[in-house]
């Protein structure tokens, strides 16, 4: 089981014993299901176009130091 809460956008397994969000304190808690709500791993075409941004940057900066 998850807590979200509505005010400070904190996602956790757990809340304080009175209820409310550990973060701010704020009573606007929600539980959610952790099975429902689980985070897919990034798309592949975002790790390689990461890469490439990467070495398009290495390759500029190392373009500008040597020349």
């Amino acid at each position: 089981m998850t807590y979200y809460c509505q005010d400070c956008s904190y996602r956790g397994k757990t809340a304080s014993p009175s209820g409310d969000c550990p973060a701010c304190g704020s009573f606007a808690l929600t539980r959610g299901s952790s099975a429902a709500e689980e985070e897919q791993p990034p798309a592949a075409w975002r790790l390689y176009l990461m890469w490439a941004l990467w070495a398009v940057f290495i390759g500029m900066v190392a373009w500008k130091v040597l020349d």
